[in-house]
C-alpha cells in the first residue's frame, strides 16, 4: 500500500506550499514598506518570488492595475487551492482517508 509513501509526499509538498505561501507575505510586505533592494534578504525573496509571479502577471495583465500588483494575490490564491484539494488527493490515494496528521 501507498499509504506512507503517500503520505510522505502529501507532507512534502504541503512544506513547500507553507514556504511559498510566506514568501509571498514577505514580497508583499517588502513592496509596502519599500525596502532597501540592495539587502540581500530583500533580493533572495525576489529572485525566488518574481518567477512564481511571472506567469500570474500575464493572467492578471487584462485587469485594472493601478498601484496593486494581482499576481501575489492569484498566487496565494493557487497555492490555498493545492492545499486544500491536491494535498487531500494524495493523501486519499495512499489510502489515508480521515487520518489526522500531527505537525
Amino acid at each position: 500500500m501507498l499509504g506512507p509513501l503517500a503520505e510522505g509526499i502529501a507532507r512534502i509538498f504541503e512544506i513547500i506550499l507553507n514556504g511559498i505561501q510566506l514568501l509571498i507575505i514577505a514580497s508583499v510586505l517588502i513592496s509596502w514598506v519599500g525596502a532597501d533592494q540592495n539587502n540581500q534578504i530583500v533580493r533572495m525573496i525576489q529572485a525566488l518570488t518574481e518567477p512564481l509571479y511571472r506567469p500570474m502577471r500575464k493572467l492578471t495583465k487584462s485587469l485594472p492595475q493601478g498601484p496593486l500588483d494581482w499576481a501575489p494575490t492569484l498566487l496565494f490564491l493557487v497555492v490555498i487551492f493545492l492545499q486544500l484539494a491536491v494535498v487531500p488527493y494524495i493523501r486519499m490515494l495512499g489510502g489515508a482517508r480521515g487520518m489526522a496528521v500531527p505537525g
